[in-house]
């Protein structure tokens, strides 16, 4: 039996992992330290699945979600961009004293990173 091979859309899928994570990180005002501790780990590793550094094992996103009460479904999405906009409709960003100006401005610059991994 041969091998199998790795299909270009993997690094897609670990990506959009990567951004859902950040996601739902960020908007729900945790930090990596909040997120490392759920599942026992540092929070630079968080950083670098976040980051596409490493992928993001499935027990440790299990344990993440069902910690979080996170919509696990989420994270098969295909287009992370999607929850982001239906997430947006849901507030207003420019209530005083809210917290999403500056989260999603954090969202932003990450997905910016994780879309130009491998391009240098």
């Amino acid at each position: 039996m041969g091998k199998c091979k790795r299909t270009p859309h993997k690094s897609d899928i670990n990506a959009n992992i990567a951004k859902i994570l950040t996601l739902h990180r960020v908007w729900n005002g945790y930090t990596q330290k909040n997120i490392a501790q759920c599942i026992e780990v540092t929070f630079q590793q968080i950083q670098k699945y976040e980051r596409c550094i490493n992928r993001l094992p499935g027990d440790h996103l299990i344990d993440i979600c069902n910690q979080k009460r996170w919509d696990l479904n989420l994270f098969a999405v295909t287009k992370p961009e999607a929850i982001f906009d239906e997430w947006m409709k849901t507030i207003d960003p420019f209530e005083d004293d809210s917290p999403y100006p500056l989260r999603i401005s954090q969202i932003t610059r990450a997905w910016e990173k994780i879309d130009n991994v491998g391009k240098t």
